[in-house]
């Protein structure tokens, strides 16, 4: 969005600018004469047909556009601006993001470890459990036999 706004400012004022309505030398034709403006006396005809201007009038049309120029410059640079200050909120608001996913997780990750600590713990304890219940029933049934034995003699 910000890239499109961008774009379509960069556009307006590319256009903006390389379309400055002031008559270029190149543009009249001369018909092969290497002069490139032709002064004009008052009364006198014009070779050509259009707009003529004298010098004061060309440098007050050459400064309106300059103001022109300046102003789109001017607003390109704000908006551009803008756009820069728009991205970084975005970005600090994502690294932010970023950051606190990373502290939860690693807490879930944490919290999860010790889970499976506490059962291997308890596996172990169940294991000696076992091993224990075994040999108490061992025990238990040679006594057993042993008294049965001694009650049969």
């Amino acid at each position: 969005m910000f890239i499109k706004k961008f774009v379509a400012l960069l556009t307006l004022s590319a256009l903006l600018t390389g379309w400055i309505p002031i008559a270029r030398a190149e543009d009249i034709d001369h018909d092969g004469e290497e002069d490139h403006f032709v002064e004009l006396k008052q009364g006198e005809p014009a070779p050509e047909e259009g707009y003529f201007f004298n010098a004061p009038a060309i440098s007050q049309v050459i400064a309106k556009q300059e103001a022109k120029v300046k102003e789109i410059t001017v607003l390109k640079d704000t908006e551009v601006k803008k756009v820069q200050l728009d991205l970084e909120t975005i970005t600090k608001k994502f690294e932010l993001q970023l950051e606190v996913n990373k502290e939860y997780y690693e807490g879930m990750i944490k919290i999860k470890q010790d889970r499976i600590e506490q059962l291997v713990s308890a596996q172990r304890l169940g294991d000696w459990k076992l091993i224990g219940g075994f040999v108490l029933g061992f025990a238990a049934s040679v006594a057993i036999f042993y008294a049965a034995v001694q009650v049969a003699k």
